[in-house]
């Protein structure tokens, strides 16, 4: 019987070799335009892309998406669910974790959004007393001081949490909130597949906050943070990181 299942085991192996190489679990969550969910639940964005950059361009071992939250994602790296992450920061949370990082020098960030008005410009953004704010729940917002929990924004802010950067945008443009903080790439993306928008939005000329994107890597994963860093120049080399990052508007 055992030679009979190492013999199946060996005949799967060669039909399908990549089951065959260790997996890393690349973690994600709802963070638009790196990641995210078309209508039909398939995920999409960024991330996605460059995990299959990763796949095509090694042999070694095969890249694997894992869905995890914005909330869950460090009690989910704790249990070891995934082994990477792409398109974290160090001062998200993970101060008091064991973790390595590669800086990528990917730039993004958060601008505020609200709609136009003749009596608007500016200054609308120097102070949001008086104004109901949309926030997606778990971000880190740098002037609510990277705090993210909801009970304590609510009592600091007029506040409506959604899950989305779309859903953020869209309770501006439909009046539900005055101000948005709207991560920038994704905004870029939402104009451009929604032209009409564009003439009722007002951005504020200052960020919230900007950030150069790094990989988060467990310490004992399989892999090495510098195996991951030359894969990733190899795949900047090339230009294809230029080609995904121009998908999502997202600037290199």
């Amino acid at each position: 019987m055992n030679k009979i299942l190492s013999a199946i085991a060996a005949l799967i192996m060669l039909i399908n070799p990549v089951q065959a190489k260790p997996v890393v679990n690349v973690g994600g969550y709802l963070f638009a335009p790196y990641v995210n969910v078309t209508e039909g639940g398939m995920f999409q964005g960024f991330t996605i892309d460059l995990i299959a950059a990763f796949n095509e361009l090694q042999s070694e071992v095969n890249f694997q998406f894992v869905n995890t939250s914005i909330g869950n994602r460090y009690q989910a790296y704790k249990i070891g669910r995934f082994d990477m992450m792409i398109f974290e920061s160090p001062v998200w949370g993970w101060q008091n974790f064991d973790t390595t990082f590669i800086p990528l020098d990917i730039k993004d960030g958060e601008v505020f959004i609200t709609l136009r008005g003749s009596n608007k410009n500016q200054r609308y953004f120097s102070s949001f007393a008086g104004k109901s704010l949309s926030l997606v729940s778990g971000y880190h917002y740098q002037f609510a001081d990277w705090n993210t929990d909801d009970n304590e924004l609510a009592n600091n802010f007029n506040v409506q949490f959604v899950h989305t950067n779309k859903a953020s945008i869209e309770s501006v443009i439909k009046g539900r909130a005055d101000i948005a903080p709207v991560t920038y790439s994704y905004l870029m993306h939402y104009l451009q597949t929604h032209p009409e928008a564009r003439s009722q939005l007002l951005i504020s000329d200052r960020l919230d906050q900007s950030y150069s994107h790094s990989i988060l890597i467990k310490p004992d994963a399989i892999i090495s943070a510098s195996d991951v860093k030359q894969w990733f120049e190899e795949i900047r080399r090339s230009g294809r990181l230029k080609r995904i990052a121009s998908k999502y508007n997202v600037d290199i």
